[in-house]
């Protein structure tokens, strides 16, 4: 999924639905959805119409394509927009957007927050909040902002910051080693993946400088799932970038249940492009 709610001035709200499954799916009568405060939905049917989508086929939901078009005219594919009569109304701050099967089984559900955007970013009209892994959560962790570099969107293209699983069965694993956080859509930030021996674990994971000084408070006592991964987009506490280095990540794991407490370090280069 690929989201849009920040809008310029002029500008409209669209949604980017991926089929990652190996079947054709037909998206006729499908659903998108809004969550309101009071706990009821805004509802709006994608299409009457049949409209088939292959396997890792994108779709691009909006009510005006030729304006989606027009903001983002070097980074969008226009054989992958589908006109809707009305999208739900999606409140630029929060939201929480779903979209439902014919048959009104939830297929996902992204809650949504301006808060999720890189703190670097003053100007948030036209960012759009992409997804990381395609088969990872539905969750703040696995969506970052679009990159600068694309014009903050990349509607009917693959995200700009789209990022395959690693892989491997090591305890945590960083991906990229090094990376540079410059917003140009090429490592703007590492992936802390993890696969876990059993379940329960709760987690901290701090970050310091080459110098033991404290630089980032990542995760704070967290229960993880089996596996999955934390991203670190380069900022510190205080939502500036970090300098250019070595960073260390400690990682302090404790099974409540079982007292196991278990220390891992892992080495991140935060660099720059020249």
């Amino acid at each position: 999924m690929k989201f849009c709610s920040t809008r310029a001035t002029y500008a409209v709200d669209f949604v980017e639905l991926l089929n990652r499954s190996d079947k054709y799916l037909d998206v006729q009568s499908w659903t998108l959805s809004n969550q309101k405060p009071d706990g009821t939905l805004d509802t709006k049917s994608v299409t009457a119409a049949p409209y088939v989508l292959a396997p890792r086929q994108l779709v691009v939901l909006t009510e005006r394509p030729d304006i989606v078009q027009a903001q983002y005219p070097t980074s969008h594919d226009a054989a992958a927009f589908l006109p809707v009569s009305a999208l739900p109304t999606y409140p630029d701050d929060a939201g929480i957007v779903s979209v439902s099967s014919a048959a009104g089984v939830l297929l996902d559900r992204y809650a949504y927050d301006k808060a999720q955007h890189l703190a670097l970013l003053s100007d948030l009209d036209g960012v759009s909040l992409e997804r990381i892994r395609a088969d990872g959560p539905s969750a703040a962790g696995n969506f970052h902002s679009a990159a600068s570099a694309v014009g903050y969107a990349t509607p009917g293209r693959p995200n700009s910051q789209y990022q395959e699983d690693p892989g491997g069965d090591k305890l945590f694993r960083l991906e990229p080693e090094i990376f540079t956080p410059d917003e140009d859509g090429q490592q703007d930030f590492t992936t802390l993946n993890y696969q876990l021996d059993q379940p329960g674990y709760a987690a901290t994971v701090t970050i310091y400088d080459a110098q033991g000084r404290l630089i980032r408070r990542l995760v704070r006592n967290e229960t993880l799932p089996l596996s999955g991964f934390v991203q670190w987009d380069g900022l510190n506490d205080q939502g500036r970038k970090v300098p250019v280095g070595a960073y260390v990540l400690l990682i302090e794991l404790l099974h409540p249940a079982s007292g196991n407490q278990r220390q891992y370090k892992k080495t991140v280069v935060v660099g720059a492009r020249f």
